[in-house]
């Protein structure tokens, strides 16, 4: 009589800290039930729940099966644990374990293909819930289409002004009107070619600039085409941010500027990366806000025209 052979799966598995944001893992791995329940075991869970918000991106150990299946450990209120279950087909599932041991029982049914999802409450709505569980991309660079949309869109709405300046001041105006919309129109039209030749110099400086930040890794990576090199937040000094944010969003020509205790500098304009974004990525870190309007216009005006 034959002997039936049991092969014990190994099921990828990855952790994140109360310091990571969405999508962001760290010592991801494939794992035997054995090693994933001692990572459970091992995770500092106490030492997280410390001013930690309850939601699906947090201090977590997530589980993927091979069929894309994925088993989400987190904290919840009063002790407890959170699980979220997440299928291929993107239904979210969700139970409160009361203890660590009640943990264990269902990672361990997770691995034998047997997750009673009855104890699970079904999330009726559920957008966006896999980039969660999934992980994120953190390469941030320059989007030429966006670039040359907002070129386009300036130019034409320069011309715009262009030809209803000649209409209303040169055809059938009074004489008081053309005094008045002859200097508007001028600075308007010095307005948009400032603004275009502002762009086409940002975007000479910055098309090939490449970014790698995520929030809860210390190390990044930044650099020019084929010039990419690594750096460490903690040899930062401060960040400056030249330039204020309204309420309509972030404005295109400010620039970020990151100084190391090395006196060395890495500068980029919001082209590259949000600084709402960038705020976030760099916690502990002083960050500085530039709202000075002749500051401002001398410090783009350097960016724009000095070369790499």
């Amino acid at each position: 009589m034959k002997q039936a052979l049991f092969f014990m799966p190994e099921f990828i598995s990855k952790i994140q800290h109360n310091t990571y944001e969405k999508g962001e893992f760290s010592d991801e791995k494939e794992r035997t039930l054995e090693e994933t329940l001692e990572l459970i075991k091992t995770f500092p869970w106490d030492n997280e729940r410390t001013l930690t918000d309850i939601q699906l991106t947090g201090p977590s150990i997530t589980i993927q099966d091979e069929y894309l299946n994925y088993l989400k450990i987190g904290l919840y209120f009063g002790g407890k644990y959170c699980l979220y279950y997440l299928d291929n087909d993107s239904h979210l599932y969700e139970y409160h374990a009361p203890t660590i041991e009640d943990v264990y029982v269902f990672v361990t049914d997770f691995f034998n293909g047997r997750l009673n999802l009855q104890k699970f409450d079904k999330h009726l709505i559920n957008i966006g819930s896999r980039k969660h569980f999934e992980n994120g991309n953190f390469d941030y660079t320059i989007s030429k289409e966006k670039i040359y949309l907002r070129f386009i869109f300036t130019l034409l709405f320069g011309l715009f002004i262009a030809i209803m300046g000649v209409v209303f001041i040169f055809i059938h105006t009074p004489l008081l009107a053309k005094l008045i919309l002859i200097p508007f129109y001028f600075l308007m039209t010095t307005a948009m070619a400032y603004t275009l030749f502002l762009m086409v110099g940002y975007y000479r400086k910055s098309k090939d600039m490449f970014l790698h930040l995520s929030s809860g890794n210390n190390n990044f990576q930044f650099g020019i085409g084929d010039e990419i090199k690594d750096y460490n937040k903690s040899d930062i000094t401060d960040i400056t941010i030249y330039g204020s944010a309204s309420s309509k969003g972030t404005p295109v020509f400010n620039i970020i500027e990151i100084k190391f205790i090395n006196n060395s500098i890495l500068e980029f304009p919001v082209f590259l990366i949000d600084q709402f974004l960038v705020q976030t990525k760099f916690p502990g870190i002083k960050i500085n806000i530039i709202y000075k309007v002749s500051e401002l216009r001398k410090r783009r005006w350097k960016y724009a025209t000095s070369h790499n």
